[in-house]
């Protein structure tokens, strides 16, 4: 078992297989974390309630028209962009207000299910009555907790983290007084025995609030006319009510917008037709009077001559003083204040676009304020702004209105000095002709008035008896049976993922952080000086880890130390001086040299171990030689022979310790003597191999005071103890040649890890 010498310098790369490495190692962590998440996944899967996604479809039906009246164009629906607004309405919270209040679902039950809290809808078990809370209890949320016993009912009552009381009736139905004021608890059914019961009460407001935020409306896709809603709880049951409620309220809201634009419009036509119907009853009575009055019997050849001339221009003048008298109507109602917030009757007959356009348009943004106002308040500012719109509008409608009647004057005005060239032919007409005509046409003006007024009474008529509503359903409010979240399996693949990364996470800063040599590989690549080998930890934590027949892991590598020392050690040195160090204290120094000498002696080479580590000398401890040998009374005392210093080991007749003795005061000064020089002449006459346990080079200079005695030196680093940064001082030495020939042990490595396979055929239980 030979190991190669490896002095390789390149620059360090990741290494994938420390990376590896230090997982393995670290297996255990891996195995905690993911043990913890997966426990703590299922737990949370046994303690909460499963969710499901409840969703519908609705489709904003085409707009319908009659002749010059649109109803729901009025309402906003058709359009695309009418349909983003109608998202807004859809998710507006009086909508919701409006929904929650018909379901009646202020207060949420739920029954105790194992771990769970498990939702009622249908038939809940409680019902709450606040009969007097305090201040605290009506604005914060509160719970009721209802469990029966044998002596009658626990009843629990939370509000906040901390605030909680408890009481204890016979029956329910009774005031009691809680935390929160007093109430009273009442059971819609007989409760189960050992079954908890809890009801949660928060304000009306935050109750529509949390309902808003669970509610999703969005377009089908971009311009689209479809609408989808969705909702996502633990009680399907209850969303897909919830999500039908608000749909059947928002069609209902649209109906009665519409009915009341029709209502206003019918009100307006009864008002006109009953003035109508006076006047044409006084016209016709003015011509059966102007008949009699004349004794005319039949004026069907005089009427006919007249009629034949002038008719095109009477029914052209008709028309427009029909127009004229429309245009009247409409001024009137405008300026008249009592009806400044009524909608202006539409679809009467005028046939002036731009009048029915602005009226059109001012009816629509007057609806959208009454909607907006049965949520906002008056000081809303975009009431304000509607408010200034609206004026604006109708001061335009009274200014086209004199506009269009001013036209119509002038096309009077015309058609009638076009008529005074008929009336020249008939100018010898009898008087009582001329007077029969007039009466005959105030009659067919009314008549045709009248006619026309009844026409658009029944037209509005069929309007308000329409049921149509805006919104069409598609797909009816149902539960998404793939949405149930959590799902066990991808719940515990999240907490498996979640087990290994926050291991991974805390290992990677624990790494980002350790400064200590912790691979064996690192190290070997980084150093610039020959490694002779690695020693495992010794299991035995025994200072003495080779002896002689035994056959231990630690045993062996040190015996492969022993070999490679032949390919760094000078070809010319016949009795070697081998300075054995490290950086710091507890790198194992003592331990190696110690160790090394054995297997030297083992081999059969006469060995002398030198304690020269004399500020924290552990040499004598190691082969219990206390009192025993003093080599600083050698070094100050001339009359101290050698044979007095050298003692046996006691491990092996071919070694020899000289430990340091007493710690003197001047250690430096007593490393450069003469004596010392002496010393090691002497011991290599005697040995063939000299190892000098020396002191730490970060700490003091010591050592580097010996290396006029040395042959070579072997520095020392510890796994998982050694600081990283003392490879570069390392690296340091050897490049400024401090210290001859430098080899390098790498001690305490994990017997899995000492690389190379160095324990083969070994069982580290023999340690």
């Amino acid at each position: 078992m030979e190991q190669k010498i490896n002095n390789n310098t390149q620059p360090q790369e990741i290494d994938i297989r420390k990376i590896v490495r230090q997982v393995l190692e670290h297996w255990w962590w891996f195995a905690i974390g993911v043990t913890f998440f997966l426990l703590l996944g299922f737990a949370y899967y046994l303690r909460k309630s499963p969710k499901w996604t409840t969703d519908a479809s609705i489709m904003l039906r085409q707009k319908e028209s009659m002749e010059g009246f649109n109803a729901l164009s009025m309402l906003g629906v058709g359009a695309n962009q009418a349909a983003d607004d109608e998202v807004v309405v859809l998710s507006s919270r009086g909508l919701m207000y409006q929904a929650i209040d018909a379901l009646n679902i202020w207060d949420a039950t739920y029954v105790r299910d194992g771990l769970r809290w498990k939702g009622e809808f249908r038939n809940p078990a409680l019902a709450l009555d606040c009969i007097n809370l305090n201040d605290k209890g009506q604005i914060s949320p509160f719970s009721v907790t209802v469990k029966r016993t044998k002596s009658g009912y626990k009843i629990k009552t939370k509000m906040g983290r901390f605030q909680t009381s408890t009481n204890r009736v016979e029956t329910l139905d009774q005031p009691i007084e809680t935390v929160v004021g007093t109430i009273r608890v009442h059971a819609n059914r007989p409760l189960s025995n050992d079954t908890t019961y809890r009801l949660n009460h928060s304000r009306r407001e935050l109750v529509v609030s949390g309902y808003q935020k669970m509610l999703r409306v969005a377009l089908h896709k971009k311009e689209s006319k479809i609408i989808t809603l969705s909702m996502q709880s633990s009680m399907p049951e209850r969303d897909k009510a919830l999500i039908a409620q608000i749909v059947d309220q928002y069609n209902l809201n649209a109906i009665v917008d519409k009915n009341m634009i029709a209502t206003n419009t019918a009100s307006f036509i009864d008002e006109r037709m009953a003035i109508i119907t006076k006047e044409l009853s006084e016209a016709e009575d003015a011509v059966t009077d102007y008949k009699t009055a004349h004794n005319i019997a039949d004026l069907g050849t005089q009427a006919q001559l007249f009629l034949e001339a002038s008719s095109k221009e009477e029914l052209a003048l008709v028309e427009i003083e029909t127009q004229l008298t429309l245009v009247d109507y409409v001024d009137d109602f405008l300026h008249d204040e009592t009806k400044r917030n009524s909608l202006i009757p539409a679809n009467i007959g005028i046939s002036d676009a731009s009048i029915t356009g602005s009226i059109a348009e001012y009816n629509a943004i007057l609806l959208q304020r009454m909607r907006i106002q049965r949520t906002a308040t008056d000081d809303n500012p975009v009431i304000d702004q509607m408010n200034l719109q609206l004026g604006t509008i109708r001061q335009n409608i009274i200014a086209t209105i004199a506009s269009v009647r001013e036209s119509m004057q002038i096309r009077q005005r015309s058609m009638r000095a076009q008529g005074n060239k008929y009336n020249k032919q008939i100018k010898e007409a009898p008087a009582k002709q001329q007077a029969y005509a007039r009466a005959v046409r105030a009659q067919q003006i009314r008549e045709r008035l009248y006619l026309y007024l009844y026409q658009k009474r029944e037209e509005n008529a069929l309007l308000l008896a329409s049921t149509a509503t805006p919104a069409k359903i598609i797909d009816v409010p149902q539960r998404n049976v793939r949405s149930k979240t959590p799902q066990l399996s991808k719940l515990l693949f999240i907490c498996f993922v979640l087990g290994m990364m926050v291991p991974a996470g805390i290992l990677y800063i624990y790494l980002l952080f350790n400064d200590k040599v912790d691979d064996a590989k690192e190290y070997e690549h980084r150093i610039k000086a020959p490694l002779l080998g690695q020693i495992i930890t010794n299991s035995r934590n025994a200072h003495i880890a080779i002896h002689e027949g035994e056959s231990t892991v630690s045993a062996e590598l040190f015996r492969l130390i022993r070999t490679n020392l032949r390919y760094v050690l000078p070809a010319d040195v016949k009795t070697p001086v081998i300075l054995v160090t490290s950086c710091i204290n507890g790198e194992g120094k003592s331990y190696i040299s110690s160790n090394t000498a054995l297997s030297l002696a083992i081999l059969g080479k006469k060995v002398c171990l030198v304690g020269l580590d004399i500020r924290k000398p552990m040499l004598a401890d190691y082969f219990g030689l206390k009192n025993r040998g003093q080599l600083t009374y050698y070094l100050t005392d001339s009359d101290v022979q050698l044979e007095d210093i050298i003692v046996p080991s006691g491990e092996h007749k071919n070694l020899d310790i000289i430990p340091c003795g007493t710690i003197p005061p001047n250690p430096s000064e007593l490393l450069q003597t003469q004596r010392l020089d002496g010393l090691f002449a002497e011991l290599r006459k005697r040995y063939d191999y000299v190892i000098v346990d020396t002191a730490p080079v970060a700490l003091v200079s010591d050592t580097y005071l010996l290396d006029r005695i040395s042959d070579m030196t072997i520095f020392v680093s510890r796994y998982k103890y050694t600081p990283s940064e003392m490879i570069d001082y390392i690296n340091n030495v050897v490049e400024n040649g401090r210290l001859k020939h430098i080899a390098c042990v790498l001690n305490g490595v994990s017997g899995s890890l000492a690389g190379y396979g160095y324990g083969y055929g070994y069982d580290t239980k023999q340690e």
